[in-house]
């Protein structure tokens, strides 16, 4: 027995239950306080979460109760006015004439008298081909020809003596009739011999070009002894003398504009009057407008060819018209607006004109009867019931027509 009571070597069975128990109890206890404590955190969140619902539901509530003010639309009444018509149009200024200059046969380049910049007259040499191919071709060509004359001298000759002898029955009528065969091909070889030589010569001038017209030269090669392609644009003339624009106007426009009709052209600030020459009488599939041709002058050199210009072609005489302000344009269309007829709604299209001080001047589809809606709802569709406010004063004319 050891110093406990016990007898050695055996287990104390008994000590090791009762602390197994004790270890489960504790392990209960916290369990179940975790229970308790994530019970109570959970109730605390839902109380929140109600109460939270409970308000918003109040603030639903005290919305839906409140009277409900809808945009009201302002209008305007357009004015009348005095309008002379114009078209405004924009375009890129194109030299009067122009061409490109080649040669019409290959050769080798030897000459070329014209540079980038310079200014020719009508009929100058512009520049020269090698020609000691072509005049060798020439004389060869008439070296032909002297040897179809020889030819054609012997068979003429023969055809003497042949008949002279056939006359005396010496020889028969055959011979005669081939001697003559060999005359008629002797004029033909001097025949094709003479067109040889008239093609050679011919040859012979291609090998200069001139200039066409009166202008200057804006491409023109810069060196010889390039071998240059029959047909192959070498040297570019521009007559800028005056210019062309060409521009495109509405359906609506076009008889606003006649032949002879004034055009102010203004290019950097700078303005110069020119004229409609031609008015094409028939509209383009695609863009529904008809093409206009001006005559624009540049008496003092200042315009420059190509150059990006707006346009201004005055119409006929005063007529009337209606001025609105630009903000009844209806928002995503280039030619509407929104009268108010009877509290409901009617899309209008109009053919106006932007006066200097950006009012609209309409000449077709308003009357000064009319109401306008300003700055429109782009979602306003024809019928629908319009809200009105007060009608603001009407559109002020612009110092223009007030003079």
């Amino acid at each position: 027995m050891d110093g406990y009571g016990l007898p050695p070597n055996e287990p104390v069975v008994g000590t090791v239950g009762a602390s197994g128990k004790r270890s489960a109890r504790v392990g209960l206890i916290i369990g179940l306080a975790v229970a308790v404590g994530f019970g109570g955190l959970l109730a605390v969140r839902v109380k929140q979460a109600v109460a939270k619902r409970a308000v918003v539901a109040e603030e639903k509530k005290a919305a839906a109760a409140r009277p409900v003010q809808k945009e009201l639309s302002k209008t305007v009444h357009p004015t009348a006015a005095k309008w002379v018509p114009r078209v405004d149009v924009t375009g890129t200024l194109k030299p009067w004439r122009e061409a490109d200059v080649g040669f019409e046969t290959s050769g080798r380049l030897v000459r070329v008298g014209v540079s980038i910049g310079d200014k020719v007259t009508d009929g100058q040499n512009l520049a020269v081909l090698d020609v000691s191919r072509a005049a060798a071709q020439v004389g060869q060509a008439e070296s032909q020809v002297r040897g179809s004359e020889a030819n054609l001298a012997l068979a003429l000759d023969n055809l003497k003596r042949t008949e002279a002898l056939a006359a005396t029955k010496s020889v028969p009528e055959a011979q005669v009739e081939q001697a003559r065969q060999q005359v008629a091909l002797a004029k033909a070889q001097l025949d094709g011999a003479h067109a040889s030589t008239a093609l050679a010569k011919s040859g012979a001038g291609l090998h200069s070009i001139s200039s066409p017209f009166k202008g200057i030269v804006t491409k023109a090669p810069t060196g010889i002894g390039s071998v240059v392609n029959a047909g192959v644009p070498l040297i570019h003339i521009e007559d800028t003398s005056h210019f062309r624009l060409s521009v495109t106007v509405g359906e609506e426009d076009v008889p606003l504009i006649a032949n002879g009709s004034k055009v102010h052209v203004t290019y950097r600030e700078r303005v110069v009057e020119g004229k409609v020459i031609a008015i094409v009488p028939s509209l383009d599939q695609s863009t529904r407008r008809a093409p206009v041709e001006i005559e624009v002058p540049n008496d003092d050199g200042q315009l420059l060819a190509w150059g990006f210009v707006r346009a201004r072609i005055d119409g006929g005489g005063e007529t009337d018209a209606v001025r609105i302000p630009s903000a009844a344009r209806r928002p995503g269309s280039q030619d509407e607006v929104v009268k108010v007829e009877n509290g409901h709604v009617k899309i209008a299209k109009v053919s106006f004109a932007v006066d200097t001080d950006g009012t609209l001047v309409v000449q077709r589809g308003l009357t000064a009867a009319d109401e306008v809606v300003l700055s429109p709802n782009v979602e306003l569709h024809d019928g629908d019931p319009i809200d009105l406010g007060p009608a603001p004063a009407a559109a002020a004319p612009s110092a223009a027509a007030a003079k």
